[in-house]
């Protein structure tokens, strides 16, 4: 697993890191009514995010020149929908699952919430019994 990869998509170079909450959070919004499928091959995905896949990829991609919060991704997604060739498109994708590992952050969400809620439990009872 890299830390960066490079795209040169246009006249432009973009980089992809792992995500960070900004990036998850638009995400997030992107994909609420997507039904992602359970197997998760890359052409699946890419079916099931369908006229969405662009914007997926702007939230994704850096232009190092402009601020992740300040970039216009919907811009973005317009420029690249008619910069980038199918096979980029795939690597871009590819990549991105590889930068951002999807499972060991749920696992991560899941045993933090597991934590918390044992904790909260813990001091509800200590509470009760005072």
């Amino acid at each position: 697993m890299k830390d960066k990869y490079e795209y040169i998509i246009g006249t432009k170079t973009y980089t992809m890191k792992p995500l960070v909450l900004g990036q998850v959070n638009q995400l997030l919004a992107l994909l609420k009514d997507v039904n992602l499928p359970q197997d998760g091959s890359i052409p699946m995905v890419i079916g099931a995010l369908g006229d969405k896949l662009s914007l997926a990829i702007a939230i994704a991609l850096h232009d190092p020149e402009v601020s992740l919060q300040n970039k216009d991704i919907k811009q973005l997604a317009k420029d690249l929908e008619f910069e980038m060739s199918p096979e980029l498109t795939l690597e871009i994708v590819e990549d991105f699952f590889d930068c951002t590992p999807i499972s060991s952050l749920l696992t991560k969400v899941t045993n933090t919430v597991k934590k918390v809620t044992e904790k909260m439990s813990e001091e509800i009872g200590s509470q009760t019994s005072v």
